[in-house]
């Protein structure tokens, strides 16, 4: 029975009676592990969205130092009270709840507060348990993480890369987990929660020194940033290497569960790993993350002839991806190890601050330096410095991981049985991420196993040639839902896609490609690997794809690339080009660049038949690089309409751009054979991106 002496007492003796210390430990910093992940993802997305649209960096990229925001904690010398922590750990929670219903600069600022919040709210945290078991904490925190992880996978599997609880229909999740995170939130008042246990323990410690503390910090948050840039959305990591989505999605939901289900059952099993084990799996693991980007970058510094084809990917670059997936383990005892460490070493408040605030600034870093390896033509100065060295990042990612670990002693990588009476927990929460996992692995395979549609018309071949900006409409506001609806209404039976390459912290880790092949029933090439730092570009198709491959061009700044694949089509084989051509500021540079570009696809596309070759070539009509592609193939546009002065087409079923043919810059171009059998031709698509949908109908019975 209750006492019913006030509502403060009624919920408290709710939570003595309901929730135990360590179950919803777990629950707690399982949801709110995955919130930061969230909030991270689309803070980074906004920041570089407000800046891209603008093509240069601006004031909006200044929201960025909310990663520092643990510096406040200077001020207090004693301190924050609980009461202060839960206000933190609330607010957090609420920036969570709100940030789906803003557009992109409300966006940044509302989850710059969210990750400000979680920051201080785990400094305090941490600094009032480093006087509990600090075993138990380290790998009680350390499932939460890994809870985390595999909420982020799931449901970006389930949304098709797209975080499915972020989308309009299915906010709910968000909710209900951010209600349970706000109830147990306010249950870390109860005292026994944060204040020393009673049991018997070794983990007594000396006092570390503040450089010991700081370190410790650095390889907790390179963990954290490993974990953000690629483990907590395994398409990242596909496009990277062209591996099997199914198979590294399974790999990863898989090794989470076993670290879930080992810690929570038998962490001595650890204890088989020697210390010098550690060290080397470790340097293991970054020596192959690092090999799976290297290899997969094309060394554009030593290539002296262009068109160049991109090489294979072969067997050996697949060994190399997953050797790094099946030594990704190895973070997740790390995370345990550097967390007992700092627990040990019972840091005040102060001393949490610093080195948060540190690793805040370390984070920035690491985060600037990856996306300047794709935007570094774009960044006065520093910028050529960063071209194609995404794998340097990732170095002093893993050097960061570990080299704290040399400060760690001995008995904070042993670990002993867990307590008999927690077997009920212990059996909720191995029951929970094995469910987990399942949903996972079978959504991946039913998602990745779309039912593709069939042509609507076989005695017709629709195209469709759309620069879908990144994802993001006109104005900055990512817009997946808009752009898949103009291409759905369209229904065409091939698509060419630029500015695709979404696969990336500066577009919040989504896979565009994926989204619409796995949501409309394409087949898809993804085009580039997003380890090249390339303009990203995609074909989509009802008819299998064969023989796709990318090719480059020679460039002064911003490398471009082209896709180049054949598809059957009523018997006839069909020749598909997608391409982007650079956009230089320097016009006079870039004609001359764009020229040389075009030159070496017409070099590819000439003598070919059925040839297909659409994109955004940022060159208008009547310009020189315009002039040397209608010498050898037919602008569709002109086919249809015969250069006449018409001002604006428009799609009946959606909005038109008033396009003036003179301006336009994207562009169908098709062999001679085909030149009588264009029947239709328009621009479309209003303002869901910053470039409309061209899209154009062939009669086949004319072919």
């Amino acid at each position: 029975m209750f006492k019913y002496n006030g509502s403060k007492l009624f919920i408290m003796e709710i939570y003595k009676k309901y929730l135990s210390r360590y179950y919803s430990e777990i629950v707690l910093f399982s949801i709110v592990f995955f919130f930061f992940f969230e909030q991270l993802t689309q803070f980074i997305e906004s920041i570089y969205l407000l800046n891209y649209i603008v093509e240069g960096l601006n004031e909006n990229v200044a929201a960025i130092l909310f990663l520092l925001t643990p510096i406040v904690l200077l001020v207090f010398k004693k301190g924050l009270s609980k009461k202060s922590m839960i206000v933190f750990g609330e607010i957090m929670i609420i920036c969570r709840v709100l940030q789906p219903f803003f557009d992109t600069q409300i966006k940044m600022i509302i989850t710059g507060i969210g990750i400000g919040c979680f920051l201080i709210f785990l400094v305090v945290y941490l600094q009032k348990k480093s006087h509990e078991n600090n075993e138990r904490s380290g790998l009680s925190l350390g499932i939460s993480f890994g809870f985390g992880l595999a909420l982020s996978i799931l449901f970006r599997t389930l949304g098709s890369s797209v975080d499915l609880s972020l989308t309009f229909w299915f906010q709910w999740i968000g909710w209900i987990l951010a209600i349970i995170a706000a109830i147990l939130t306010i249950n870390l008042l109860n005292p026994p929660q944060i204040e020393a246990n009673t049991e018997k323990t070794s983990d007594i410690g000396k006092i570390g020194s503040k450089w010991k503390v700081l370190a410790l910090c650095l390889g907790i948050f390179s963990v954290f940033i490993l974990c953000y840039f690629a483990f907590s959305s395994p398409a990242v990591i596909e496009r990277w290497a062209e591996g099997n989505y199914i198979a590294i999605t399974t790999i990863l939901i898989l090794i989470i569960t076993s670290f879930i289900i080992i810690a929570a059952v038998k962490p001595n099993l650890i204890n088989k790993i020697p210390p010098k084990g550690i060290l080397l799996w470790n340097i293991l693991f970054v020596l192959m993350i690092v090999l799976t980007i290297g290899i997969n970058q094309i060394p554009f510094a030593f290539i002296t002839k262009y068109p160049y084809f991109a090489p294979e990917t072969t067997v050996f670059y697949h060994i190399i991806l997953y050797l790094m997936l099946f030594l990704s383990p190895i973070t997740f005892i790390d995370f345990v190890i550097l967390l007992r460490e700092l627990l040990k070493s019972k840091p005040s408040t102060r001393k949490l601050g610093v080195g948060f605030f540190a690793s805040g600034f370390f984070f920035i870093l690491m985060i600037l330096s990856a996306i300047f390896t794709t935007t570094w033509p774009y960044i006065p100065v520093i910028g050529p410095l960063f071209e194609d060295l995404i794998w340097v990042v990732f170095l002093i990612i893993g050097v960061f991981c570990v080299c704290p670990l040399l400060l760690v002693k001995r008995e904070s990588m042993t670990f002993s049985k867990r307590f008999r009476d927690n077997m009920m927990k212990i059996f909720k929460t191995i029951s929970a991420i094995i469910i987990i996992s399942i949903g996972t692995i079978v959504g991946c395979i039913i998602l990745e196993s779309p039912y593709i549609q069939p042509p609507a018309n076989s005695n017709t071949l629709s195209i469709l040639t759309y620069n879908v900006h990144q994802g993001a409409d006109e104005i900055g506001n990512m817009n997946f839902e808009g752009q898949r609806t103009v291409i759905e209404k369209l229904n065409p039976d091939i698509i060419g896609l630029q500015e695709s390459d979404l696969a990336r912290i500066s577009n919040g880790n989504n896979d565009f490609v994926r989204y619409i092949s796995s949501t409309l029933g394409y087949y898809s090439y993804y085009g580039p690997k997003t380890v090249t730092g390339t303009y990203g570009i995609a074909f989509l198709s009802k008819y299998p794809i064969m023989k796709a491959r990318t090719f480059y061009m020679e460039c002064v700044e911003e490398q471009a690339a082209t896709i180049w694949a054949q598809i059957t089509v009523g018997g006839e084989i069909f020749n598909i080009f997608i391409t982007h051509l650079g956009n230089y500021r320097n016009t006079t540079l870039g004609d001359r660049t764009q020229i040389v570009q075009q030159e070496n696809i017409l070099s590819v596309t000439t003598g070919k038949e059925n040839v297909i070759l659409m994109g955004d070539f940022n060159f208008e009509p009547n310009t020189e690089q315009y002039n040397i592609t209608v010498a050898e193939l037919y602008d569709s546009w002109e086919l249809v309409y015969n250069s006449n002065p018409v001002n604006a087409i428009v799609d009946p079923k959606l909005p038109g751009e008033r396009i003036i043919p003179d301006e336009r810059i994207d562009h169908i171009f098709i062999s001679s054979h085909l030149n009588e059998s264009v029947t239709y031709i328009h621009y479309t698509g209003g303002f869901e991106s910053d470039h409309p949908a061209l899209y154009a109908t062939i009669e086949l019975m004319s072919i």
